[in-house]
């Protein structure tokens, strides 16, 4: 139902303490889309009621139970190395996938598959 590499959460990890972030939730929630169209993004949050919470290497991630019950399973990774995917500043970051697709938004109704995307170096907070 959820995965996060160790690359990624060693990453995050490392990511919280150079802001002085303690004891964050770690959100993973829609965001409507830039050239690539919509994706899913990382955000420091807190839990709410109805989230599922999954605790991966000293971090909580939180997940929305509607938006996980229609993405399916998410897998969180991190690569350090770029790859020729065409996107300015190369494709090195984390990578928040979805194995279904997800409706995201009003603004973008079209329904994409739920991440999949590369995000720079550091999360989108």
């Amino acid at each position: 139902m959820f995965a996060a590499s160790d690359a990624a959460v060693e990453t995050l990890a490392s990511y919280l303490r150079e802001q002085g972030i303690s004891s964050p939730a770690v959100r993973i929630t829609p965001m409507a889309g830039n050239c690539a169209g919509p994706h899913l993004r990382l955000r420091v949050d807190e839990a709410k009621d109805n989230d599922h919470v999954f605790e991966r290497g000293g971090i909580t991630f939180v997940v929305d139970q509607t938006m996980l019950a229609e993405c399916g399973s998410i897998t969180v990774d991190f690569a350090e190395s770029e790859s020729p995917c065409g996107c300015s500043g190369g494709c090195a970051g984390f990578r928040i996938s979805g194995e279904k697709k997800y409706r995201f938004s009003k603004r973008c109704p079209q329904e994409q598959r739920c991440g999949g995307i590369r995000h720079p170096a550091a999360p989108v907070f």
